[in-house]
């Protein structure tokens, strides 16, 4: 089965890294909005295989904000852990299932007051789902992001991935993110490079559609290294 969701992308599909396997992604990732630059390099996302069906996460990024006519400042930014958990697996007809609870809270209080990182805590309750159609892969997410210093949000994501050569896979999604007054659309395209068994190159390169405001991501970009264990 193609990889579907996932590094590079927002939206994330059902695989874990199997039973006692490593997923390590080493990646620059960042947004321009109307305020400025918000870059996270080092973002340091490491997933583990606790058996066949259960993933477990942690993400911890470096961030780098700029805002206009200001130099940049830099600092650890919100960490997230998270438990995958595939709840269907039917692997003849290559559909699974899974969902993904994530929580996201800030280590230093001086990354906050500093504009490093965002206030507050979330947390991310989805449903993800995954199967192939002919040569394409195919995911969908669907979840609701309860926020502690803001308006909550639906989550919605749709991916659609296709081989684009013998080491190269083409991804792209279609990415909502809807609040009770207002709604941002983030449309990526992606590829995952294979150099080894065990050793990718991932990037991608998007841009928000909806209602302009200052949160409206105009460029955003993922490239990292993916390393499996």
């Amino acid at each position: 089965m193609l990889a579907q969701g996932g590094v590079p992308l927002v939206t994330d599909d059902p695989e874990t890294p199997g039973a006692n396997h490593w997923e390590i992604n080493l990646a620059a990732t960042g947004d321009h909005t109307s305020a400025g630059w918000q870059i996270a390099a080092p973002q340091a996302d490491i997933n583990y295989g606790w058996g066949e069906h259960v993933q477990l996460t942690l993400l911890v990024p470096w961030n780098l904000v700029r805002e206009p006519g200001q130099s940049w400042k830099s600092g650890l930014g919100s960490s997230q852990v998270g438990i995958k958990w595939r709840f269907i697996d039917i692997e003849d007809a290559g559909f699974s299932m899974a969902t993904f609870p994530q929580f996201t809270w800030n280590w230093l209080s001086s990354s906050v007051n500093r504009g490093v990182a965002a206030p507050g805590r979330q947390f991310f309750l989805p449903v993800e789902a995954a199967t192939v159609a002919g040569d394409f892969g195919l995911a969908a997410e669907l979840g609701r992001n309860f926020v502690q210093d803001g308006p909550s949000e639906w989550v919605a994501g749709f991916v659609v991935a296709h081989s684009c050569g013998q080491r190269v896979e083409c991804v792209c999604e279609v990415h909502e993110t809807a609040t009770p007054h207002t709604s941002q659309t983030l449309v990526n395209l992606g590829f995952h490079w294979q150099l080894s068994e065990s050793l990718f190159v991932l990037g991608a390169a998007g841009r928000e559609f909806g209602p302009s405001n200052a949160d409206q991501s105009r460029f955003h970009f993922y490239l990292g290294l993916q390393i499996l264990r």
